[in-house]
């Protein structure tokens, strides 16, 4: 994760009276990141007695009442973030408290994203750009997939699986955490609907979310997401041949020569990824599925002593 960004004299004062009008428990701040739907900042929570990183977006209507969305200073579409408040999992991102901003629990190794753009400098500097090991990339993707089969069990779609919404722990076999529910929806109870809403990113979306008309979709596109996010870690590069357009036409090509040439997976590994990406969405695993494949079924975590709920 790159380092938290030393804020000038002016900006600490400034940040200071914007954070004691938030929460004046908050101390030690530093800036971490920024985007058009808020300031993100690494804090100490006095009262908490715990370091945490605030979200400080605008989350009052028009009127000035609180609301369970956020919004955008540049227009985008407002993001939810009750259904990240409703779900407890050891691998989804805790939100500790909201008072004019939203605490959350602090991963100090960053994101998915930060993680393999520091291991592809490391390897490129060696000399060999080859990917994350086999088994580092399993455990990784194991507390992925016990995370999302928990949330699709809760009838939650994510949309919006990837790198930037994966956080690490500080290790080098990380915990892991999954964040960015912003686009995430509730299936109907009866668990017959399907979403026919363009959202997420190009990258990572399932060809049914790309193909016009859109013949809907449902959790199975989050299966998609995460076996892109397992190429990339395997291979520290785009998953795919040619880049992605809207609308598509065909099922996008993957770099199977690659992952063959490197010797990054075993038959299995090669399994479980066809089985995901499958196009028919009809016929593709869901990932609590995955959990259940052979690649997956006799893996023995890093974190052995971590309990999941039933799904």
């Amino acid at each position: 994760m790159p380092p938290p960004v030393k804020p000038t004299a002016a900006e600490a004062k400034a940040m200071l009276l914007v954070l004691g009008e938030i929460d004046p428990g908050c101390t030690n701040f530093h800036l971490l990141s920024e985007n058009a739907y808020g300031i993100v900042y690494r804090v100490h929570h006095t009262r908490f007695n715990r370091t945490l990183a605030l979200k400080v977006v605008r989350s009052q209507d028009a009127e000035g009442n609180a609301t369970n969305t956020y919004t955008s200073d540049i227009g985008g579409g407002p993001k939810d973030f009750s259904i990240l408040q409703a779900l407890k999992h050891p691998h989804v991102l805790e939100i500790v408290s909201i008072f004019r901003g939203i605490f959350t629990e602090y991963m100090a190794g960053g994101t998915l994203l930060d993680r393999l753009q520091n291991e592809y400098d490391t390897q490129r500097d060696a000399g060999s750009v080859r990917g994350l090991s086999e088994i580092r990339c399993r455990d990784t993707f194991y507390q992925l997939c016990q995370a999302m089969a928990y949330i699709h069990s809760q009838r939650i779609v994510h949309r919006n699986l990837k790198l930037e919404n994966i956080f690490l722990s500080d290790d080098n076999f990380p915990l892991v955490k999954v964040a960015g529910f912003g686009l995430a929806t509730r299936l109907p109870d009866d668990c017959q609907g399907f979403f026919q809403e363009l959202r997420g990113s190009l990258d990572y979306m399932s060809p049914e979310m790309l193909r016009e008309p859109p013949p809907g979709y449902d959790c199975r596109t989050d299966s998609w997401s995460a076996a892109v996010i397992l190429i990339e870690m395997l291979l520290l590069e785009n998953a795919y041949v040619v880049g992605r357009t809207f609308p598509e036409t065909e099922t996008p090509g993957f770099r199977w020569d690659d992952l063959r040439d490197k010797g990054r997976l075993d038959e299995s590994g090669f399994d479980i990824l066809q089985k995901l990406l499958n196009p028919d969405p009809n016929l593709r695993h869901t990932l609590t599925d995955a959990l259940q494949h052979k690649w997956l079924l006799y893996h023995r975590p890093m974190y052995p002593n971590i309990v999941y709920p039933q799904v």
